[in-house]
């Protein structure tokens, strides 16, 4: 595992709070105009097929 500064640490909390920032709003939009929650087939197309299921380790699926 890669070993980072602490200076690296803060850039990639702050890029990561931008980022959960914007699947936020993307999500409200999609709420705004009836489009959520996503059809699972939708969310498999997404995916690549796999089946996968959001991670919603930070709670902004919800």
């Amino acid at each position: 595992m890669e070993n980072l500064t602490k200076e690296q640490v803060e850039q990639k909390k702050e890029q990561l709070k931008k980022l959960m920032q914007e699947a936020k709003a993307l999500k409200d939009e999609l709420v705004a105009v009836g489009e959520w929650p996503i059809d699972d087939d939708d969310l498999d197309n997404v995916a690549g097929g796999m089946g996968l299921q959001p991670m919603d380790i930070f709670g902004i699926f919800r």
